[in-house]
């Protein structure tokens, strides 16, 4: 993720706006229900381990939207984000990417600040309906580079945030669907039927070994059928 100045957005303005507003009739024309996102069932406990909610927040901050616009090939595209959501992806030649499945989008939240919300209200309906009408890319496809993004947040967490002090969650004062989100991501973090978990006691061999870390996560891509 990077920052670009005022001056970049008249080049992207028309383009997010027509993005924004085709994503808002794909979402007009079907409900979305975050229960209904993931075909595979998970457990909604009243009263989850409150490090693990932490930990879930602090992968979820620092997942940013980078492999998800790099789709089919696109290796060396860039992503500028301003502050205030609007996006605009360029290519290795400095040139606007414009094509419907790597295009830059309009960012309703931050995940540096908002972590949850932006899973709902940004990635979960990208998730789901893609970047627009026309984009021809398949759920299975867009979840798989969403993957690769989540892989650094836990990275980060496993290097960096292990030692930190995380933020408490009240999990109590979330909304439905926010306390939806942990409930997926506890499936997906914390899976009790993963070989390999992501314990306290653990943290040392998944820095030391990168195999073994991407034994780890692999265990991810295979409960959501995108492991390549």
């Amino acid at each position: 993720m990077k920052f670009y100045s005022l001056f970049a957005f008249s080049l992207v303005l028309v383009l997010l706006n027509c993005q924004a507003m085709a994503n808002k009739h794909l979402q007009e024309d079907e409900e979305f229900d975050i229960k209904t996102l993931f075909s595979f069932s998970y457990s909604r406990p009243q009263n989850p381990d409150q490090r693990q909610l932490s930990i879930i927040r602090y992968i979820l901050k620092n997942t940013y939207e980078n492999n998800i616009h790099k789709m089919r090939g696109e290796t060396d595209n860039v992503v500028y984000v301003n502050e205030d959501g609007r996006e605009a992806v360029y290519d290795r030649n400095g040139r606007l990417v414009t094509n419907s499945y790597n295009m830059g989008s309009f960012n309703f939240y931050s995940n540096e600040k908002e972590p949850i919300k932006k899973f709902l209200a940004d990635i979960a309906p990208w998730l789901k309906w893609g970047n627009t009408e026309g984009d021809p890319t398949s759920f299975r496809e867009r979840l798989y580079y969403y993957t690769l993004d989540l892989d650094y947040g836990i990275q980060k967490y496993i290097f960096e945030g292990s030692r930190e002090n995380l933020e408490t969650v009240s999990f109590n004062n979330l909304t439905d669907d926010e306390k939806e989100v942990y409930y997926i991501f506890l499936k997906l973090i914390f899976n009790e039927s993963y070989d390999i978990k992501l314990i306290n006691n653990n943290l040392e061999h998944l820095r030391a070994d990168g195999k073994y870390y991407y034994d780890y996560f692999f265990q991810i891509q295979e409960l959501l059928n995108v492991k390549q």
